[in-house]
C-alpha cells in the first residue's frame, strides 16, 4: 500500500456551521477548515457529525467545494459518499474528484435494508468509479447495518484502492480484531469514530487514526500520538470523562463540539437546523466542569484565525 493509501493520525469530521436564520454559514466553514488544517493530518466531510441529513444535495456539494479549496494541498481532504442509491453515489464520486478530493469515504445503504449482495455491489460500483484511495465506513453503531468481513475481503481483492475502514461499532475494538483476522484485508488502515471513547482498546487492536469532531483537536492529538507511540494512557484517561459525556447521543456530540468551536470564535453560532436537540443549562455547566479539569491542556480562548 502506497503512502497515499495510508491514514494515520487525526482526520476529524467537519461540523456544518449555520447562521441564526438556519442558512449554511460558509464564512464560518472556511474558518473551521483553516482551524482544523493547522491541527490535523486531514479532514472529512460530510459525516454524521456534519449533520448531512439536514443538508440539501446542493448544500453538500457547495460545502465540499469550500472545504477542498480552503484546505489546499497540504491538508488531506476526504469527501464522504453518503448517497443511499448506487447511481447518485457514483455521480457523487465523480463530482468529489472534480472538487479536488484526495481520498474518499463511502457509507453503505442503510435507510432501507439492502437485499443480499446489493451492499457489496454498491461498494464495488463506488470503488470502481475512482482511482482515489477509499475508506469504507462501518457505522453499525449508528445505522444498525453490519458489514461482513468476507464481503470486504472480496472487494479488496477486486479493488486495490480499498484502503481503509472507519469503524463506528460498539464495542469498537473487537470489530477491528474480526476484520484483521481476514487475511484479504491485510494492510488496511483502521480509523475509529465515536469521539475516540474506546481509543485505547482500538489502538491496541490495530487502529491508527481518529475521525472525531473538531472541538478539542489539541487534546485529541495528545491522546492519539501518545497511544500510537506505545504510551498515552494518562492522556486517554484524562479525556475519558469528557468523551463519555459528549458521546451519549449523536445530537450531544454535535452540540458539544459546536459549542466549543463557537466559544473559541471559530464558528459564529453553535446552532443546528431544527428539529434538533442542543445542550441545556445543566449540560453546559457539566461541559465547563470537564473542560476545567483539563486545563491548561485545553481552553476556549478566542481563535487567532
Amino acid at each position: 500500500m502506497s503512502e497515499a493509501g495510508r491514514f494515520r493520525g487525526l482526520f476529524p469530521i467537519v461540523q456544518t456551521p449555520f447562521t441564526a436564520e438556519g442558512a449554511v454559514d460558509f464564512d464560518s466553514l472556511r474558518r473551521l477548515v483553516r482551524h482544523v488544517c493547522g491541527r490535523a493530518e486531514g479532514l472529512t466531510f460530510p459525516g454524521f457529525a456534519s449533520e448531512f441529513w439536514r443538508l440539501t444535495e446542493e448544500e453538500i456539494l457547495a460545502c465540499a467545494e469550500v472545504i477542498a479549496e480552503a484546505a489546499g494541498a497540504d491538508c488531506r481532504t476526504i469527501l464522504n459518499v453518503t448517497a443511499q442509491a448506487t447511481q447518485p453515489a457514483v455521480e457523487r464520486v465523480r463530482v468529489f474528484e472534480q472538487l479536488g478530493a484526495q481520498a474518499l469515504m463511502v457509507l453503505g445503504p442503510f435507510t432501507v435494508a439492502a437485499p443480499a449482495g446489493a451492499t457489496e455491489e454498491h461498494f464495488s460500483a463506488v470503488l470502481g468509479a475512482t482511482e482515489l484511495p477509499v475508506i469504507v465506513q462501518d457505522s453499525a453503531g449508528l445505522t444498525g447495518t453490519t458489514l461482513d468481513p468476507a464481503m470486504l475481503g472480496r472487494l479488496r481483492m477486486r479493488h486495490g484502492n480499498l484502503a481503509g475502514l472507519k469503524v463506528d461499532q460498539v464495542p469498537t475494538g473487537p470489530a477491528i480484531s474480526r476484520y484483521r483476522e481476514n487475511e484479504e484485508l491485510a494492510g488496511l488502515s483502521y480509523l475509529v469514530g465515536y469521539s475516540g471513547v474506546q481509543m485505547l482498546d482500538a489502538v491496541r487492536r490495530g487502529a491508527e487514526g481518529l475521525m472525531g469532531g473538531c472541538g478539542h483537536l489539541e487534546l485529541d492529538r495528545r491522546m492519539v500520538e501518545g497511544l500510537l507511540g506505545g504510551g498515552g494512557y494518562e492522556e486517554f484517561a484524562r479525556m475519558s470523562a469528557l468523551l463519555n459525556f459528549e458521546m451519549q447521543t449523536l445530537e450531544m456530540v454535535i452540540a458539544v463540539h459546536k459549542q466549543m468551536l463557537y466559544e473559541a470564535g471559530v464558528i459564529a453560532t453553535p446552532l443546528s437546523r431544527k428539529p434538533c436537540r442542543g445542550l441545556d443549562a445543566v449540560h453546559t455547566e457539566e461541559l465547563r466542569l470537564h473542560l476545567g479539569a483539563l486545563e491548561p491542556v485545553v481552553g476556549i480562548e478566542p481563535t487567532t484565525i
